[in-house]
């Protein structure tokens, strides 16, 4: 049935607008499309299970070889994941700066870089004050994702709470076809979540939700499904996206459809996309329509077959991890064993008190007397190790090899987790080895930032259409962009793009320091002392760098304030002086000019050529009292 587009961007929920019949076939094909993606990752979900029961130290009741037989579990995986979180929430989320912004284009008058700080200033606020959620949910993100491979956040506008959220995913929640290349091109992608029956109730009276008949939840989010008669239990939903061709113009456009899992009924239906998303041919037919993104995948190591679900530590460390586990359970089992004193009696020897003998215990330091030489004893009574090994060296040693296989594999040495195995080692060889072992988090880290890149970009369109100006400017405390008016179009591609602050080079605090001390170095060389400064603070993670970088001017040195005094008393008293010369010799000056006007009216030769050679000298000393030399013409 044809529809109108626009009356779709109108309603509110547009599964209103359809029927029964139709919802039903949409909500038939969602869970087809959902079951047969879950179907593909059937062998990545028990692969990365395995991993993270190892990583989460689960344990089971072991009766081989025997009852009560060791099951110790050694934390390879465990280690390894909270080494790389250790050292990447730091590096990823270094402080309150967490995004920057980036000029694009010229910028002669410094107009955009005003701008592009604006921008960055307001979502580092948002980032830490008002999305409460986001570094609890990147926290748990980066703790997560060594051990799984990938995990997605989920960023949209909550109109209930009235800001952007951004939540962490984890990817037994995020289902895709296994061969699916990216999130740019997969054509559905379902989100399996639960909501309590009165944020159900919410949704449907504020029109949001389709009115349905709600009972007590039956299914669960867990892959088992067991029933449970609890009435608080949660419903669970698949919110999907996926392609629709609700015109009926032949061409499919992107919605979300939120489907109740127990009925599945549609409950939900909203485009994924706007007008402005839409583009037109020369015969005004739609050729292509943009879908907007709420989903970041973080990859830890891309997948060698080239699936978008990725590898991590549960399923690269799972088999080394269960061999490691093996050989230290089947030491302790033959240590246990050869402890033990138990072995075989004679049917002559009855050590017991009666006739018929019975249990012999004895206390340390206690001995107790039997009517058998020892010879006679020792023929009759044969201890069970004699016929059992020691625990086997050589199994000791492949459980060394396989824990060293594991911490070269995630690159977890006695270095890198602090320890000092070579001593009296130069910091310099130290650190080429740090740097040397840090190699492949590099490559993992300059991954996780590109995500981080795409999920604040996320954040950014989305303030361009849901930006409250007048937060805005409250935040940045700025009058003069709030009588400029430009909240909205501070979110600007054109000129204004963000970034993370984090570097992906720098994985640890030490390259970081490193760094700082070279570029600290090179104060005074004609560089920008004052950039140089900031970041070796920043380097060395002190708490309010501002306070120490923008610290008033020092006073000035009494003494040097006592010599510039004397200097400038010297100074004016040379200048009287001087003054006082030049005085002097302008009256002198007067009197042989009033002479030798006189003598010329007595035409006095000799007394004429007198008073000039005078006037000669005259003029000479007051070059000199002026700073010239004679000399200077």
């Amino acid at each position: 049935m044809a529809r109108n587009i626009g009356k779709i961007f109108e309603t509110q929920n547009v599964a209103t607008l359809l029927d029964e019949k139709e919802l039903g076939m949409i909500s038939m094909d969602a869970i087809r499309g959902y079951e047969g993606d879950l179907d593909s990752l059937s062998d990545w979900r028990t692969r990365n299970k395995e991993g993270l029961d190892l990583a989460m130290q689960k344990t089971e009741e072991k009766s081989f070889p025997f009852e009560g037989a060791a099951n110790v579990m050694y934390p390879l995986i465990s280690i390894a994941s909270i080494q790389f979180a250790s050292r990447a929430y730091p590096n990823l989320v270094p402080g309150w700066d967490i995004v920057k912004g980036k000029v694009v284009g010229k910028d002669a008058e410094g107009i955009k870089a005003r701008q592009a700080h604006r921008v960055a200033s307001y979502m580092n606020y948002q980032l830490n004050m008002e999305m409460t959620e986001w570094e609890e949910e990147t926290d748990r993100l980066l703790s997560i994702i060594p051990i799984l491979g990938c995990a997605f956040k989920e960023t949209y506008f909550s109109p209930r709470l009235g800001r952007n959220v951004s939540t962490y995913c984890s990817p037994y929640d995020i289902v895709m076809n296994y061969k699916s290349k990216s999130l740019d091109t997969v054509p559905r992608i379902t989100k399996k979540y639960v909501l309590y029956k009165n944020e159900v109730i919410e949704r449907i009276r504020s029109g949001a939700f389709v009115d349905f008949d709600i009972t007590n939840a039956e299914k669960t989010k867990e892959d088992d499904d067991r029933f449970t008669s609890d009435a608080y239990k949660p419903h669970v939903f698949y919110q999907q996206c996926t392609w629709l061709d609700l015109d009926g113009d032949g061409y499919s456009e992107p919605y979300i459809l939120n489907i109740h899992a127990d009925t599945n009924r549609v409950v939900r239906i909203a485009p994924s996309f706007s007008p402005n998303d839409i583009s037109f041919n020369s015969k005004n037919q739609i050729s292509k329509i943009t879908a907007k993104k709420y989903y970041t995948k973080f990859s830890f190591m891309n997948s060698f077959d080239g699936s978008i679900y990725d590898l991590g530590f549960g399923s690269l460390l799972g088999p080394i991890n269960h061999t490691v586990n093996t050989s230290i359970n089947q030491l302790t089992d033959a240590g246990t064993i050869n402890n033990c004193q138990g072995g075989f009696i004679g049917r002559n020897i009855s050590l017991g008190r009666g006739q018929s003998g019975g249990a012999l215990e004895l206390g340390i330091n206690e001995w107790l007397p039997v009517n058998y030489a020892g010879e006679d004893l020792r023929k009759n009574i044969v201890p069970l190790k004699e016929f059992m090994k020691e625990p086997s060296g050589v199994l000791f040693n492949l459980l060394g090899f396989m824990i060293t296989a594991g911490e070269k594999l995630s690159s977890v040495s006695e270095l890198l987790m602090g320890e000092q195995s070579v001593q009296n080692e130069p910091a310099t060889t130290s650190l080429a080895r740090i740097e040397q072992g840090l190699k492949v988090f590099g490559s993992i880290h300059k991954r996780l930032h590109k995500a981080f890149a795409q999920e604040f970009n996320i954040l950014y369109d989305l303030n361009t259409l849901n930006l409250n100006a007048q937060n805005y400017y409250t935040v940045l405390d700025d009058d003069v962009a709030k009588q400029a008016r430009v909240a909205q179009t501070d979110f600007d591609r054109s000129s204004c793009d963000i970034t993370p602050v984090s570097n992906p080079e720098d994985v640890s605090n030490t390259q970081k320091m490193v760094k700082a001390q070279v570029l600290y170095g090179l104060k005074g060389q004609g560089f920008n002392d004052k950039e140089i400064n900031k970041r070796f603070i920043e380097a060395m993670q002190v708490n309010n760098p501002e306070e120490i970088l923008n610290a008033p001017e020092p006073p000035p040195d009494p003494k040097l304030v006592m010599e510039q005094e004397k200097l400038k008393i010297e100074r004016q008293k040379l200048e009287f002086e001087m003054e006082k010369h030049r005085l002097e010799i302008a009256k002198v000056k007067s009197e042989i000019i009033k002479n030798l006007a006189d003598a010329e009216a007595k035409e006095a030769g000799t007394q004429i050529n007198q008073y000039k050679a005078q006037m000669d000298a005259l003029m000479g000393m007051e070059k000199t009292a002026n700073g010239n030399t004679p000399n200077e013409g």
